[in-house]
């Protein structure tokens, strides 16, 4: 079964590519998501990304979107050391967003901010050790800016701590992250509605760019054009590629039944 479903994606991501492109495709990311109830299929989306030499995205397909607002695409505007701009343009030619990426000597992302009209919707500033971790984040609301969270990280860089506030300043959520000595696996806690510290998934890394996690307490969200589930005593298997992009996602209920699949092809013209 597993074998015949990897055949079939096979066979679409190859017939994805006869299609025509934007002008200057150089690569092509197609994303095939699926959710799954039994034999059945409750939910199926094709999204493909056509960027150029650069990797500057040309064209976004969205099988759900698209239809809402008769696509868009994102245009790079500036791209350089210091700074980077985008667009996001309808096909009718209006402006959605302009987002701005500003950037250290180190190339550290300092300042992020998402403009609408003229007024600007997010705007961010992060601190990093010499290191290189971000250490803390600012959001600006009412022209002040606020301590958003600080964050610790142990000898190998790797964050052991999150303290999260609010406007107020008041610690609205902590996060905490074991870590095992071979670094292989990880655990992750986060506080509950009582402020008590609560483990939320286990991670395990069960080959080269393989891992498993699994979730003790219940997700869900929209991502990837579909609805993604994670109940409690349910796992994921990932596989990142050679260049640690998401290749595979599978999600498995407590018998191990797929529920859900995410698998992602990367094509150059």
């Amino acid at each position: 079964m597993r074998l015949l479903l990897f055949c079939c994606v096979l066979f679409i991501f190859k017939t994805s590519f006869s299609q025509d492109y934007p002008e200057g495709t150089k690569h092509i990311k197609t994303i095939l998501s699926t959710v799954y109830k039994k034999k059945d299929t409750l939910e199926h989306r094709k999204l493909v990304t056509c960027y150029d030499e650069n990797w500057n995205v040309l064209h976004n397909t969205n099988t759900l979107s698209s239809a809402l607002d008769k696509g868009s695409k994102t245009v790079t505007l500036i791209n350089t050391d210091k700074k980077y701009v985008s667009a996001i343009i309808t096909s009718e030619k209006d402006t959605l967003d302009y987002i701005v990426y500003l950037y250290d000597d180190k190339g550290n992302r300092t300042n992020y901010y998402q403009i609408r009209k003229g007024d600007t919707l997010n705007d961010q500033k992060r601190t990093y050790d010499e290191f290189g971790n971000n250490t803390k984040l600012y959001n600006k609301k009412n022209g002040n800016y606020y301590l958003s969270f600080e964050a610790n990280y142990n000898k190998h860089g790797e964050v052991t701590q999150r303290h999260w506030y609010n406007v107020n300043q008041d610690i609205i959520k902590i996060e905490k992250f074991i870590y095992s000595d071979d670094g292989k696996t990880k655990k992750y806690f986060k506080t509950n509605n009582k402020g008590n510290l609560e483990l939320q998934t286990e991670t395990q890394e069960i080959a080269h760019r393989v891992i498993k996690k699994t979730y003790h307490t219940e997700a869900r969200g929209i991502n990837y054009g579909i609805t993604i589930i994670k109940k409690k005593g349910y796992y994921s298997i990932t596989k990142n590629d050679e260049k640690d992009q998401l290749k595979r996602l599978e999600i498995f209920d407590k018998k191990g039944k797929l529920t859900t699949s995410v698998y992602i092809n990367y094509e150059e013209l």
